[in-house]
């Protein structure tokens, strides 16, 4: 008697976006870039513009301050 072959199952892995959603004008059209020196976040529809000091954070965590600082009004 022979065994079934059992199917392999790979599991997927999620990707983060790079190129997110613009808090202000709702286009997906947000680039974060990382220059020599900061983080700069650029959006291709409206030209909303904000930057930051280099640090050792990843690029979804600055588009998230980003965020959170135009919902305060710090920028906009």
């Amino acid at each position: 008697m022979t065994r079934k072959k059992r199917r392999v199952i790979k599991p997927v892995k999620r990707v983060l976006p790079k190129i997110l959603r613009c808090p202000r004008c709702g286009a997906i059209s947000v680039k974060v870039l990382k220059q020599s020196d900061k983080w700069v976040v650029v959006c291709g529809s409206c030209g909303l513009k904000y930057e930051k000091a280099l640090t050792s954070q990843e690029y979804i965590d600055v588009y998230n301050e980003f965020v959170d600082a135009f919902n305060e009004g710090k920028i906009g």
